[in-house]
């Protein structure tokens, strides 16, 4: 779901209220590193940046945003990456994940 697009979601009834997309003052972060925390009547994400440093045992992520969703918004959040996901895969082909790195063995 892009901005303005129709979803496949039911729509509510009445009329679809337009949203007008103010980005004057907008910044753009790099993130590259992600946390989620929840609680019952909200759920949290957390965006940072982890650079690791050849012989660091344990990198510090630098965390430079928190967003805080509303669990149906966070829902429709998840819904619009997933779309947003396959269309890009659709487009430009499968996005590979590598496996998940293995702990060290201690001697």
């Amino acid at each position: 779901m892009i901005f303005g697009e129709e979803d496949s979601q039911p729509q509510r009834p009445g009329p679809r209220q337009k949203v007008r997309l103010d980005t004057a003052q907008m910044e753009t972060v790099y993130a590259n590193f992600f946390a989620l925390a929840g609680a019952p009547d909200e759920i949290t994400l957390y965006l940072g940046a982890n650079s690791p440093m050849p012989g660091v045992k344990e990198p510090t992520a630098r965390v430079s945003h928190r967003i805080m969703l509303l669990p149906p918004n966070a829902k429709r959040l998840m819904i619009a990456l997933q779309q947003t996901v396959k269309a890009h895969e659709d487009r430009f082909g499968p996005i590979e994940l590598p496996p998940p790195p293995r702990p060290p063995k201690e001697p």
